[in-house]
């Protein structure tokens, strides 16, 4: 359900088409990051809904690629005009399968939470605005725009890839080689999609290809509620940087509120100068687990650099900064998830996910892909041993209430969306399909990455020993 019962247009509605603008780090504009894997639904995933769902196409049938197309053009084109209708018809676009999959398993989707945010926020009349339900278009009043400048970055990420990591290029061309599976070797394909990228007309540095993107952009900076900087690494490109100056200098800051999704491991000593002078900040600090797993899936990310720079965060001094956790959900991290979040509760802090984000536990997300890392592909047997790990958990967190420290009563607080609930709608979700006939591709994967990282996986994943069984 959306939010106290927000009456909308229709069963299937989402605020993002109306508002939002979404892009890839190769330039493909998406109708949002989330649709971007509604192709990624089955446990054979070369079979899709729609080869590269949730990438907005132009009307010849190749992606809308900010390096060529327009971005009004793009905002209004027949791809999205066509979003729209089915929407307010009260049927389910391709590109939004993940969302409503993840709500029938009782997990709240991003096109509940977005839509519940900027219908308190902004209303839903002035969402519609203009929207001609003729035509399916609306003004190109973007209000929310997901921008990532390419896909700079000085991590390699265990579920990543070279399409938004820069460091994943030189490995991936170590590691690849060496696959044999050979649905692995066609979830990792790279080089392929490169061709077909350069067929779209994209490219890593598509915002170079294309400086007149950013007169686009100031063009819409009057509009601006939301600009939200996510991978590659925002933090350490210098186009970030420009641009919060120049919102500043525009007189456009103190409307506008940043959000990011980032690994938070370096940025430049003026960040938070910059920070103080916008409505507020929202920043989903990257962060999988603690320790050596921690640093295995988000290579490479030491321990105590990570804590280092979550302190620093944790202690921005302006007033205006909600600081989250962005827990990337894989079947290598949610059977340690609740030793997590008793490290984040047994530890002091003034803002990390501070009431009401995450219940005042963590706020996480779902890893679709790639399929071989997905929660659904663990064996029915261990799925049973997380289930068991989470419903030992719960009695913790109850207990263990005066931990969170917040305005709220306990029996109020277990109603709640986020907390257990959200553990319990994770369960259902890793319960609801079986993918484990691609643990062999989970095994080879591992085991090659960590051998080329010179990592041992079984010492840093004890409980995950039972993955040799599958190794051949």
């Amino acid at each position: 359900m959306i939010d106290k019962d927000h009456k909308l247009p229709s069963k299937t509605w989402c605020a993002l088409p109306w508002m939002h603008l979404s892009t890839r780090p190769n330039g493909h504009v998406r109708v949002c990051c989330t649709a971007n894997a509604s192709g990624i639904q089955d446990k054979d995933s070369t079979v899709k809904t729609v080869s590269e769902a949730g990438v907005v196409r132009n009307d010849d049938g190749k992606p809308a690629n900010l390096a060529h197309t327009p971005l009004v053009e793009a905002w209004n084109n027949k791809y999205m005009r066509g979003v729209r209708k089915m929407m307010m018809a009260g049927e389910m676009p391709p590109s939004c399968l993940k969302c409503f999959k993840e709500e029938s398993s009782g997990h709240r989707s991003k096109r509940q939470w977005e839509s519940s945010k900027w219908i308190d926020e902004i209303g839903l009349e002035e969402i519609m605005e203009g929207y001609n339900p003729d035509t399916g278009t609306v003004p190109p009043r973007v209000r929310y725009v997901d921008l990532r400048l390419g896909s700079k970055c000085q991590l390699a990420c265990v579920m990543c890839s070279p399409h938004d990591s820069s460091t994943w290029v030189k490995e991936y061309r170590d590691i690849y080689p060496r696959l044999k599976n050979p649905r692995l070797r066609k979830s990792e394909e790279w080089e392929k999609d490169s061709g077909k990228l350069a067929w779209a007309g994209g490219s890593y540095a598509w915002h170079k290809k294309n400086p007149a993107f950013f007169d686009e952009l100031r063009t819409q900076y009057p509009h601006l509620k939301q600009l939200y900087w996510a991978g590659g690494e925002s933090l350490i490109m210098k186009e970030h940087y420009e641009i919060l100056q120049e919102l500043i200098e525009q007189g456009h800051a103190s409307n506008i509120e940043l959000r990011y999704n980032s690994n938070g491991l370096d940025w430049d000593t003026h960040l938070f100068d910059l920070w103080k002078h916008f409505k507020n900040v929202i920043f989903h600090f990257s962060l999988d687990s603690i320790g050596d797993i921690n640093h295995f899936i988000r290579w490479p990310s030491p321990w105590r650099k990570v804590k280092s720079q979550l302190r620093k965060m944790d202690n921005y001094p302006h007033g205006n900064l909600r600081l989250t956790s962005a827990v990337c959900i894989t079947l290598l991290n949610i059977f340690y998830l609740p030793d997590m979040i008793q490290w984040k509760l047994e530890n002091n802090w003034n803002l990390f996910n501070k009431y009401p984000a995450g219940s005042g536990t963590l706020d996480m997300h779902l890893a679709y892909w790639p399929p071989q890392l997905n929660v659904k592909a663990l064996p029915k047997w261990f799925k049973m041993e997380v289930e068991y790990k989470f419903e030992e958990f719960y009695p913790w967190l109850e207990d263990n209430f005066d931990k969170f420290n917040i305005p709220v009563s306990k029996t109020k607080w277990l109603k709640e969306p986020y907390g257990i609930n959200r553990l319990k709608g994770l369960v259902n979700f890793m319960n609801s399909e079986d993918w484990s006939e691609r643990l062999p591709e989970t095994a080879e994967w591992c085991f090659t990455v960590a051998e080329n990282r010179d990592l041992k996986f079984l010492e840093i994943f004890p409980d995950l020993e039972w993955l040799q069984w599958y190794s051949k």
